[in-house]
């Protein structure tokens, strides 16, 4: 069993995972970003509140004129002459100054909806432009990622590329061993002995292991510890 080879697939392997998982972190981050849901949200909230001010302003300039319409009547009904009763006259005064307090209540209702709207507007303004800024820096991070997976696929083909012909060189025993240990080790079953320890679990290792490790050629070593096969080339 060539257990250098192994090591090359080993070493495929890994590389072929870590493009895996930040191709998916990439995906992941493709959404949309917190900072973009918050400032898109803030400038919603912003020109909902400013189209309900516009409407209160509308509303109350038509009951203004409504009620000026209301006042010029009853003024001209008691300056025509038709009304002699007195309390009749009495009553028609009073509706006049009534009607004429609520357009005035009308009136600062019209100004005080016009003077939020202004400053409503210009805090949408600096929402809307806040907002663009943080999609401007999110779109150019979209394209980061989008180039950055393209460039992650690119490797990823290569490597299976280069895989290819070392699983047809190892042949079946060899594969089944690999793959079996494979499963069972989190997907790394040959690991490299650094300075007499295993380099997959850390654990140092006895003398001969690592001797059996550096000269036995074709027969697979396992770490005492973690049960991977050592590779010390």
């Amino acid at each position: 069993m060539d257990i250098a080879r192994l090591y090359e697939l080993q070493k495929i392997d890994t590389n072929m995972l870590k493009v895996r998982r930040r191709v998916a972190q990439l995906r992941r981050q493709q959404g949309e970003s917190d900072d973009l849901k918050t400032a898109r949200s803030a400038a919603a909230a912003t020109q909902t509140e400013q189209e309900h001010l516009r409407a209160a302003e509308l509303d109350a300039e038509l009951l203004s004129e409504q009620l000026a319409e209301r006042i010029h009547d009853a003024e001209q009904r008691l300056m025509s002459g038709t009304v002699r009763n007195p309390k009749e006259l009495e009553s028609l005064q009073a509706s006049i100054e009534a009607l004429k307090r609520q357009r005035t209540q009308a009136e600062e209702a019209a100004l005080s909806a016009f003077q939020r709207g202004e400053e409503v507007t210009a805090r949408l303004a600096r929402e809307q432009a806040a907002l663009s800024d943080v999609e401007a820096t999110w779109q150019a991070g979209q394209a980061d990622f989008a180039q950055e997976e393209n460039k992650l696929k690119r490797i990823y083909a290569q490597l299976k590329q280069q895989r290819q012909p070392i699983v047809e060189r190892l042949g079946t025993p060899a594969m089944e061993l690999y793959d079996q240990l494979g499963a069972r080790k989190a997907g790394v079953a040959v690991a490299t002995v650094k300075n007499g320890t295993c380099g997959a679990c850390n654990v140092s290792l006895p003398t001969g292991v690592v001797s059996s490790a550096r000269i036995e050629e074709g027969v697979p070593v396992y770490c005492p510890s973690c049960g991977r096969i050592l590779y010390d080339g």
